[in-house]
């Protein structure tokens, strides 16, 4: 359930953050366009200003509009001079003007008396300039310029910028949803894993049994114990049923640190249920000469957690060590109490890992590679075990390692109170 809520959280938080994106996106987009428009108008101006004082230096054209004003016929130079030669010059000078500013959008103008109505041009969108009372040596007169297409033209200007933006956010999107298919498609897929796991190890549980108990009623048989052979054989049986309840056993306690069920958790004494653990490994130990060392420090080993996955979890890291050792093994347990710690440190003296071994060694299914001898037993399931019944029960493991020197794994625990 706790890994459910995480996820949900994940997943609001994301798509949380995929709308503020988009809504930065479109600030920054209006923001742009804003910033396009202004610096548009301030290049007006600029262009304005330079026809102003070019018009200054054409006599001819200055007089021709002078006329046309003062003849008050009518508000608009254009309506009068439209069809001569001097309005079509100061067209000509005026289109070169905002080319020289690189304004090269069509345009509309006209020189009439400040706040005249005009038809022509009068909506808000009208730049306009008041400085051609020495151009027409009196007051009261304005240029008037208009862009029927600047909006265009401004959209023009960040319209890549826009549908940049929002290709990368589809893309983003998009990968966002196709990743959480994926994941959802995956989730299933190890749900089904587990669920055939644990279905599959509950099925081999009474086989073995079954196989546990006739194996022992036919070795107790007084012809089988005469007979060396018939013997050896009970013995192979018994001792392939322990190494096939033990993998089982492995496979179905880490299907239960995994389905999200809660565990039945009680305070027990780390050192006594490590005692115990040792006991069971001491037939093991002793067929390969060698011996276990347990320390203990302090006076309190109070842990809660569940007791049987503590024990497989010790177990495992004892294993490992008994297995993958070509020496005479020899193991030190070390237990220190602190007044809010238990650190649990198991040390041996066998084959060692490499630095890349030691940072997968608590990954599923993950077995140090041995070159082409298929050595490595198990299903790669023991440390990452381990791992998750340290990590359930709030503790930390670390490992250092050296090839042919050996491991030590540390485990620290926090004190749990009576």
């Amino acid at each position: 359930m706790k890994r459910k809520k995480i996820q949900l959280i994940l997943l609001v938080f994301t798509i949380t953050s995929l709308v503020l994106l988009v809504g930065l996106q479109i600030s920054w987009i209006l923001k742009s366009s804003r910033m396009q428009e202004a610096q548009f108008n301030h290049t007006v101006i600029l262009a304005m200003n330079r026809i102003v004082e070019n018009l200054s230096q054409n006599q001819a054209i200055c007089s021709e509009m002078n006329n046309c004003l003062r003849a008050g016929k009518s508000h608009s130079c254009f309506l009068l001079m439209k069809n001569r030669m001097e309005w079509v010059y100061l067209d000509t000078l005026i289109k070169n003007d905002l080319k020289y500013y690189n304004i090269n959008l069509d345009y509309e103008f006209d020189i009439v008396e400040k706040g005249a109505e005009v038809s022509l041009i009068s909506d808000a969108d009208t730049y306009k300039n008041d400085n051609l009372e020495k151009v027409l040596e009196q007051a009261g007169y304005e240029l008037r310029l208009r862009f029927p297409e600047k909006s265009e033209f401004i959209k023009a200007q960040i319209g890549y910028i826009f549908i940049s933006s929002i290709a990368l956010l589809l893309l983003v999107s998009g990968s966002f949803i196709l990743i959480y298919k994926f994941y959802k498609r995956e989730r299933k897929l190890i749900e089904n894993i587990i669920d055939f796991i644990n279905n599959m190890t509950h099925e081999f549980k009474t086989p073995l049994t079954n196989i546990a108990l006739a194996n022992g009623i036919i070795s107790k048989n007084e012809i089988v114990e005469k007979d060396e052979k018939l013997a050896s054989y009970t013995k192979v049986i018994k001792n392939e049923h322990l190494r096939l309840k033990e993998k089982v056993d492995v496979l179905l306690k880490t299907v239960l640190t995994e389905n999200g069920n809660p565990l039945n958790t009680e305070l027990f004494d780390a050192a006594f249920e490590i005692r115990n653990v040792v006991d069971t490994f001491s037939v093991r130990i002793n067929e390969k000469q060698g011996s276990f060392v347990v320390n203990s420090s302090g006076n309190n080993f109070t842990l809660s957690g569940n007791i049987e996955m503590f024990q497989v979890a010790i177990g495992n890291v004892i294993d490992n060590a008994i297995r993958y050792n070509d020496n005479t093994p020899r193991i030190i347990i070390d237990l220190k109490s602190a007044k809010d710690t238990i650190v649990i440190t198991i040390t041996d003296n066998g084959k060692g890992m490499s630095k890349e071994s030691i940072s997968r060694i608590f990954e599923k299914f993950y077995r140090i590679p041995t070159g082409d001898i298929h050595d490595n037993e198990g299903f790669g399931l023991g440390l990452y075990f381990v791992k998750n019944t340290v990590t359930q029960m709030n503790g930390n493991i670390k490992v250092t390692s050296k090839i042919d020197k050996g491991t030590t794994f540390t485990i620290e625990f926090p004190v749990s109170e009576g």
